[in-house]
């Protein structure tokens, strides 16, 4: 099929180059101009696995446009509108671009029976106002509309995209219902097919929204299970490894650790908590909870550096491993280095850190919080060149390559041989044995 994604972040450039690899012939529009000049040069403005790979492989299925337009002006069959939707002031999902896009669609487009598609994360009921927009600005065209939820993790996209856990179609008429099935067809009518459910679109953007709140409701309970085990000298690890063979539970998502980021899972519960409280006049202590908690994970992790520093920060030389939000990403959108290195950039330390991929990105936004020429952070180029004289290393982010080290170059480099990790990523026992001291998250 003809398709046109509108919007070429995270969600739009997965979906394009995985409908381009199954065949699919892909319009890809976006108002940003430096990004479209990358992938006119078969280059990926993110860092995502085997996203450029797909994109060298099957550029010849790809068209690239500056404007809704000229996309349009290709006849595309069907419209996924990809586009970003942060949070507001207020913390309610902004969704300006959600709209502008149905509008230019709905004022430019010359054929009938389109069939639009929402894939952007959105509250439930965007999709009547998506409808209403398009008839509102023109009409005398058909339109249908349509809602298919992401269901993607940053770090493994392109394979949750090609293996989902199931795909979630929303649709309230016939002629869309059909549209998704042919879509989908490599996912639905293989020999292993992929789980779906065909819903409402209502219905469709409520999972969405729900699905996100219960993924960061195991996260925020499990951080506070772990806040439970350090005062009473247990192992969160092994607590939950045994609440997790439950099969009522299961094991997902029950990592002690810093709390959830990410360009999703904080905007959509702020977003869900306020229209509980404001628009549905529903409690909602539960959703405030877990952000409270998960905001409570990076200052107790704070504290936990004051304490093993006998609250003497100032001129201390602190390694940090790990600014992305999670590993195999460069998205620092939320991430909790946002939150602990400028709090210690205040107290006076001297920051030296380190990430494979999210050192620019990271620079964007520390700017925004500190002055960039803070002569008290430095970015390294390389784990170990971070480490030298330091008194203190953290580990932010659970990159593989922080799981392969060499422990006596670390006890070497370092002027303290102690470590912090936020991700639990080591054997406590193993690691203090190599004579480093070693603290973590809700363990002895």
């Amino acid at each position: 099929m003809k398709i046109m994604i509108v919007g070429l972040g995270y969600v739009g450039l997965v979906t394009g180059v995985c409908f381009a690899k199954w065949g699919h012939q892909v319009i890809g529009v976006d108002i940003d101009k430096e990004k479209l000049d990358k992938l006119n040069k078969k280059k990926s403005h993110i860092y995502e696995p085997g996203v450029e790979d797909l994109l060298v492989e099957h550029y010849n299925r790809w068209s690239f446009h500056n404007n809704i337009i000229d996309g349009l002006k290709e006849n595309p069959e069907v419209i996924f509108i990809c586009v970003g939707t942060p949070s507001d002031e207020k913390g309610n999902h902004y969704l300006f671009y959600v709209f502008e896009s149905a509008r230019e669609i709905a004022e430019n487009v010359k054929k009938d029976n389109l069939i639009v598609i929402s894939k952007s994360t959105v509250p439930a009921g965007t999709g009547d106002e998506i409808k209403r927009a398009l008839s509102t600005f023109n009409p005398e065209i058909k339109f249908y509309t349509g809602s298919n939820p992401e269901t993607l993790r940053e770090g493994s996209a392109v394979f949750d995209f090609n293996n989902p856990d199931r795909l979630i179609f929303g649709a309230d008429e016939e002629v869309v219902e059909n549209i998704f099935l042919k879509i989908y067809a490599p996912l639905i009518d293989s020999p292993n097919p992929a789980p779906y459910i065909m819903t409402s679109i209502r219905n469709a953007e409520m999972i969405k929204e729900i699905s996100n709140f219960f993924l960061a409701l195991r996260i925020s309970a499990t951080n506070f299970v772990a806040q439970i085990c350090e005062k009473n000298n247990a192992d969160v690890e092994e607590v939950m490894a045994g609440v997790g063979m439950d099969k009522r539970i299961g094991p997902h998502f029950l990592k002690a650790g810093l709390g959830f980021g990410g360009s999703c899972f904080p905007k959509d519960i702020r977003s869900l908590l306020r229209k509980s409280e404001k628009k549905y006049r529903v409690p909602a202590e539960i959703i405030r909870s877990v952000l409270e908690i998960n905001q409570k994970q990076r200052e107790l992790f704070v504290e936990k550096i004051k304490t093993t520093l006998w609250k003497r920060v100032k001129n201390k030389k602190i390694a940090v491993w790990g600014l992305s939000f999670k590993p195999n990403t460069d998205d620092v959108r939320e991430a909790p280095s946002l939150d602990i290195v400028p709090a210690l950039l205040k107290e006076g330390a001297e920051i030296f850190v380190y990430d494979p991929v999210a050192v620019y990105k990271f620079k964007k936004e520390l700017k925004k919080i500190v002055k960039l020429d803070h002569p008290s952070t430095v970015f390294c180029d390389d784990k170990y060149e971070a480490l030298k004289n330091a008194d203190l290393l953290l580990i932010l982010t659970e990159w593989s390559d922080f799981q392969e080290v060499d422990f006596g170059k670390i006890k070497a480099l370092m002027k303290v041989p102690r470590i912090i990790d936020g991700r639990n990523i080591f054997d406590p026992k193993t690691i203090r044995n190599k004579g480093i001291e070693y603290i973590c998250m809700g363990r002895p």
